[in-house]
């Protein structure tokens, strides 16, 4: 079996352990810490200071970026390519994925979430607890997808967008790069770049800069 480091000591950290448990495929599984807070203990896994990366990273065999922050968590995978190490995918074992869809490295998928045939889901993604991606859709890349999203056939998300807890994207829409889009909301129109869209029909609020 493999082992583990998770890129990440926070509350994304956690969950991502938890899933990464019940995964069963890891003999050892430890964190490195993003914001320096010293070598600790979370749960009976040692947590590294980010400043001992090169001494740690080599002694794991695959690393997961564990943060809810877009940025951050482009910025970390992006360290992790080009140093050639290698990414974790995280699925639970829950989730229920179709044998043709493609889920991209760096990504985490929480449990109970339904992507289905013929969808794609970029690098450096979460998918959280109960969403549901349906068929011939296609998420970017650095993706975070809150708990209860729907997601209707057809559609697509762009690079670094935020979709809200609850959440739900109508059939053939085309939300853009970096849009937020609200709790709850439901969006039945296209949203272009740079958007925040909230409320039922999703409206835009403002041009996030």
């Amino acid at each position: 079996m493999k082992k583990l480091l998770i890129w990440g000591a926070g509350d994304q950290g956690l969950v991502t352990l938890e899933c990464a448990l019940a995964m069963n495929a890891y003999e050892q599984i430890d964190f490195l810490e993003i914001k320096e807070k010293g070598s600790r203990k979370i749960i009976n896994h040692t947590v590294f200071k980010e400043s001992e990366f090169d001494k740690v990273v080599k002694l794991y065999d695959e690393v997961i970026v564990a943060t809810g922050s877009n940025d951050l968590r482009e910025e970390k995978i992006k360290m992790l390519l080009a140093f050639g190490i290698p990414l974790a995918t995280i699925v639970h074992p829950t989730a229920l994925i179709s044998s043709f869809a493609k889920i991209g490295s760096g990504t985490t998928i929480l449990a109970n979430v339904i992507i289905n045939i013929n969808t794609k889901v970029g690098i450096g993604c979460i998918v959280n607890n109960g969403a549901i991606i349906e068929h011939d859709c296609m998420v970017g890349n650095y993706v975070n997808i809150c708990p209860k999203f729907a997601m209707a056939g057809h559609s697509s998300i762009g690079y670094k967008s935020y979709l809200g807890i609850g959440s739900t994207v109508i059939d053939d829409i085309r939300i853009g790069n970096r849009v937020t889009v609200g709790a709850g909301a439901v969006v039945v129109s296209n949203i272009s770049d740079n958007i925040v869209a909230i409320g039922v029909p999703a409206k835009k609020m403002l041009v996030d800069k």
